[in-house]
């Protein structure tokens, strides 16, 4: 073999290793960018199911079912060659299922009044609410049905402050503080007050809550103010500023 061929079958060797190694590199590349993009897709999936499941009891079946579809979207862009589902994911999947063939619940479930429980309540429907805005960007919840989704969020919010805020009155009452009282009561009249177009159940419930607040209003008219009174206005003041960075 004289030496211009050698050269020629070197150089080709060459460059075969060099073709072999790149698309090897491109492979890993590839492989490892689809795990990462399956894994995003998971989490998403995870995190809608947990949403999901946490506001059930609240949430209109219209809500669920576009849970659903953000669910069958995410895991429509898994891709099983590289990653397999986790448990978890697969019980996700499964609830996503059955939430589109759920039926009412028969009775409506109590909203939680401790603010601890409707903290977390409340932090369960933002998730909710980014969840509706990341279908709709994805076009996989129409405009319209975002804009419904997103009012029954922001009803549902209400009922949470709202029943917050009169528990809190109530426990106010049985512990003689009928200022305290008073003062949750008013933000409950508020929170309802900011809601556009109430459903007829919290119109109601307005008008209930100024029926109590003018009651509770000409009771401290008869009684007159007082040093202990203006101390508990101090007091539920305080303790609205304190509510409005760990609750609001």
């Amino acid at each position: 073999m004289d030496s211009t061929l050698m050269i020629a079958v070197a150089m080709l060797t060459g460059i075969v290793a060099i073709a072999v190694v790149t698309i090897k590199k491109w492979l890993d590349q590839y492989r490892l960018e689809q795990m990462r993009k399956s894994v995003e897709h998971i989490d998403a999936i995870n995190l809608t199911s947990n949403v999901g499941s946490n506001l059930r009891p609240w949430l209109s079946i219209e809500a669920l079912r576009a849970l659903a579809d953000m669910t069958d979207f995410h895991a429509q862009r898994i891709n099983t060659k590289f990653i397999s589902l986790p448990r978890s994911t697969e019980k996700a999947l499964d609830s996503a299922d059955e939430w589109r063939t759920a039926s009412p619940p028969p009775s409506p479930t109590p909203l939680p009044n401790q603010p601890k429980q409707a903290k977390e309540l409340r932090d369960n429907l933002l998730h909710y609410l980014q969840l509706i805005k990341d279908g709709h960007r994805e076009r996989v919840i129409a405009t319209e049905a975002a804009r419904e989704r997103i009012r029954e969020a922001t009803v549902l919010n209400a009922r949470i402050c709202a029943n917050t805020y009169q528990a809190r009155a109530r426990q106010s009452l049985t512990q003689n503080a009928p200022n305290q009282a008073l003062h949750f009561l008013k933000r409950a009249e508020k929170t309802i007050r900011g809601v556009k177009d109430l459903p007829k159940d919290l119109m109601n419930e307005l008008d209930a809550l100024v029926a109590a607040i003018n009651e509770l209003e000409e009771q401290r008219a008869v009684s007159g103010p007082s040093r202990l009174a203006d101390e508990a206005d101090e007091l539920a003041e305080a303790e609205d500023s304190w509510k409005k960075k760990t609750f609001d």
